[in-house]
């Protein structure tokens, strides 16, 4: 990625939106190329937003934007992939070679939030490290083997970037106008977000377990981290309390302390918590999810979901799928 310096004219950047893209991620990726344009008083930076076959895409929020036609405009010195949900099948041969086009030559690519499963398709990834919003991490990490898939907020990885999503996005753009314009600028740009000093991109994209929970505990924090990695293969309380070093009976007290549950309770919540997500935000069976989230079958899961949630999987699904949740009125009045 050429710097500022070895260049005069402007540095464009291409948004490949795909319907059902986060407006926070694509927001966080426009938004400090315009502010290095104004705080530089030159326009060091262009950009275009792009979707298959152009015309209006949706973001996941109902809002919808205008775009040009992928593939039509010509090849930028960037191009970002902008995706959020709904993209688990997607697979279109034509964008996955136009992408592998833009590779082939000096141009580089990124991906914010889901778009890096995309550049994987587009073979992209191989033999690269990059990250993907934390959801969906383990698919990522699943599907291509062959890249180094890391928990982190963004990566940069000679010319491929990516970033977990939401204000991941911000922080590996302002790394970005850092490497080419200096972190003077960048500094700047972070500023007029409010956004204090820019993160670095090796800081992992969730909060530590003790502030997401709010526990000090240190036999506690072990034994939700062992349940937070073992979603699949679940492992039995007694097994915790030994690998964390009290006795079960111990470990009961300090989750029903902490928790008000039992550890039964609380990994069982934890198990729904994320076949919930995947019901929502992917289009994987339900003995796909099952099998993800440690149910040793579709009925299985749908029982302890129903017990948990109050509807059963298939239900929730459904009422999902028919929500019309922020699409706005002919008026403009949010509905």
């Amino acid at each position: 990625m050429p710097s500022a310096s070895q260049s005069c004219a402007p540095f464009e950047v291409e948004l490949l939106v795909l319907p059902g893209f986060s407006m926070m991620a694509l927001s966080a990726t426009i938004e400090p190329l315009r502010s290095a344009n104004r705080i530089s008083g030159e326009q060091r930076y262009t950009w275009l937003v792009t979707t298959p076959g152009g015309g209006m895409v949706t973001a996941s929020n109902g809002l919808g934007i205008a775009a040009t036609a992928f593939g039509q405009h010509g090849r930028s010195a960037l191009t970002i992939i902008v995706a959020s949900l709904g993209i688990e099948e997607f697979r279109t041969p034509s964008v996955l070679y136009a992408l592998r086009q833009r590779r082939s030559g000096p141009m580089s690519v990124g991906a914010v939030s889901n778009g890096s499963l995309i550049l994987g398709r587009a073979g992209l990834l191989r033999g690269r490290r990059a990250t993907i919003h934390w959801e969906m991490q383990a698919a990522l990490a699943d599907e291509f083997p062959d890249s180094e898939v890391v928990d982190k907020l963004f990566t940069i990885d000679r010319e491929v970037m990516t970033a977990g999503g939401g204000t991941a996005g911000l922080d590996m753009m302002l790394a970005f106008i850092a490497m080419r314009d200096g972190r003077e600028i960048a500094g700047e740009v972070a500023e007029q977000f409010l956004h204090g000093p820019p993160r670095e991109g090796g800081e992992a994209q969730r909060l530590d377990t003790r502030l997401r929970y709010k526990i000090t505990n240190p036999h506690l924090l072990r034994a939700v981290a062992i349940m937070e990695r073992s979603l699949a293969e679940p492992v039995r309380i007694g097994r915790v309390a030994e690998l964390v070093g009290v006795s079960e009976r111990q470990l009961e007290r300090c989750f029903e302390t902490a928790f008000g549950m039992s550890p039964s309770d609380f990994y069982m919540e934890l198990r729904c918590k994320a076949a919930r997500r995947r019901l929502l935000d992917t289009t994987d069976s339900l003995e796909t999810i099952a099998e993800l989230t440690g149910f040793s079958s579709p009925g299985h899961f749908s029982r302890a979901f129903k017990a948990w949630s109050g509807v059963p999987p298939s239900v929730l699904r459904k009422r999902s799928a028919a929500m019309d949740v922020g699409t706005m009125q002919e008026t403009g009045d949010a509905t």
